[in-house]
């Protein structure tokens, strides 16, 4: 299945497309989901070992903390 969806570029990301596009012979679609897959594929994320530890108290934690402590959800 697939799902059509409306992006707004940049005038210089459009024709760095048209550009490689050409070169390639590519659709400009495909690039672009090409460069998806590479960019967000679980798989190629990098992860690190080790600990985090950390102490403190909030009252209403940012939205960003919260995200990052698994702990906190």
């Amino acid at each position: 299945m697939s799902r059509d969806i409306h992006v707004h570029i940049a005038d210089r990301q459009y024709e760095f497309l048209r550009a490689e596009s050409a070169v390639t012979g590519l659709p400009m679609a495909e690039l672009v989901r090409r460069a998806l897959d590479e960019t967000y594929a679980p798989e190629a994320r990098t992860r690190l070992g080790g600990w985090q530890w950390s102490v403190g108290w909030w009252r209403r934690p940012d939205a960003a903390v919260v995200g990052r402590r698994a702990g906190l959800r």
